[in-house]
Formats: structure tokens, sequence, C-alpha cells
């Protein structure tokens, strides 16, 4: 496939795609703030006041798998998911022009 046969929207998908895969993360999930009572009767949530915590959920194989994220972690974990969905939507968007090309039988 040369270049010049991909329609201008195609390329500049293309592009943004190369750009994210190149020096960014990438991370696939859902991000869940949980409150927290831990238990101990001289904690502040036992007054009320839980811990809020910030977990990365994911279903592998069928299972959700969970990981807190750190405070210090969750700008980057925040970008990564949100790189993850661009990435996810622009291959979404180059899969439907393939489809509408072969639909009218366009090389």
């Amino acid at each position: 496939m040369n270049r010049a046969s991909i329609p201008e929207a195609g390329r500049r998908r293309r592009s943004k795609i190369a750009q994210l895969t190149h020096n960014r993360r990438l991370l696939r999930g859902t991000l869940s703030v949980r409150n927290v009572i831990c238990g101990k009767a001289s904690c502040r949530c036992a007054g009320g006041e839980p811990h809020v915590g910030l977990y990365l959920t994911q279903s592998k194989s069928g299972k959700t798998v969970q990981l807190y994220v750190p405070k210090r972690f969750e700008r980057r974990v925040r970008q990564a998911i949100d790189d993850y969905q661009e990435l996810q939507r622009l291959i979404e968007e180059l899969s439907e022009q393939e489809w509408k090309l072969l639909r009218e039988r366009k090389d």
C-alpha cells in the first residue's frame, strides 16, 4: 500500500497512532476510587473518615484483577489509560474506513 492510495483522514489517523505508540505508555483498564474502613479502633476511619484509595481494574482471562495505584502514579496511569482509549478509537475508525472501501470494492 503506497501513501498516495490512503485517504487524507486515514493518513492523519495512522500518524496519530504512530505518535501514541512511539513514546507513550498504554494501559488497558478502568480506575476505581474506593473508600475503605480498615477496622482499627484508633484509626480516623473508625470515626467516619474512610481511607480513599485508587485502584486499576482489568479483565484478564475472564477474571477481574485489581491493582492499587499510589497517589504518585495517578497522573501517569490516567494518561496511559487515556492514550490507550485514544489508540483504540483510532484503530476502530481505520477499520470502519477499510470496511467502507471493501464494500465499495475500492483499492
